[in-house]
């Protein structure tokens, strides 16, 4: 009997184990599920926040445009605008206008950066998207202009600078490619004058070398 009882008492030990390494196994699980829906909640809360920011970035950028001079003819949607779903629009840059007096279009992709990275680095995009601006850019055969808010807040950007994208090749932008691309006027009146700040900057760098 003494044998058995041992026996039955080793095998309900064995169970209980087996028990207790499948309960911390849950834990485990629900520990790490917990954590992914943590993570993801927070991810989108960021998301949400980044495009309030853009938004009311593109607001001000619009707001530079002389409405008597120019008409917005396109706005691309956001994740918020579309509840998350995605429509082919979402991939050309933020804003079309229309020259009244000209008729010229021409697309303006809006960015704000908080501060730059190291040695006034600036990464603008992904790989993705230079390829759809870039695209874009092609089949509309339309300029496209990044238009770059940099300190300060979205509403009063500290400096602003212009690029067109037809000589950016690459998403990041070192301090020498758009240190000579200032807005210094925040009340544009014609499409050459961001043409003429583009040109401004290929001046001072030729004067450089």
């Amino acid at each position: 009997m003494g044998f058995l009882r041992n026996l039955i008492d080793s095998f309900n030990a064995f169970l209980e184990k087996r028990r207790e390494k499948r309960r911390i196994e849950q834990e485990r699980r629900r520990i790490e599920r917990e954590r992914r829906l943590e993570e993801e909640r927070r991810r989108q809360e960021q998301e949400r926040f980044l495009y309030r920011l853009g938004n009311d970035f593109e607001d001000y950028v619009i707001g530079m445009f002389d409405s008597e001079r120019f008409e917005l003819i396109h706005r691309t949607p956001t994740n918020d605008d579309t509840n998350g779903r995605f429509v082919h629009s979402m991939v050309y840059p933020d804003l079309r206008f229309r020259e009244i007096a000209t008729g010229r279009k021409f697309w303006v992709e809006v960015k704000f950066r908080a501060r730059t990275e190291d040695r006034g680095v600036i990464t603008w995009c992904n790989d993705n998207q230079l390829r759809n601006y870039k695209k874009t850019m092609y089949e509309s055969r339309n300029p496209v202009f990044i238009m770059i808010g940099l300190g300060g807040t979205v509403q009063n950007p500290e400096k602003i600078f212009c690029l067109n994208l037809d000589r950016i090749n690459f998403t990041t932008l070192y301090y020498g490619t758009y240190v000579h691309n200032r807005v210094t006027n925040r009340r544009i009146e014609s499409f050459e004058e961001l043409i003429d700040i583009d040109g401004k900057a290929e001046t001072d760098n030729h004067f450089r070398q």
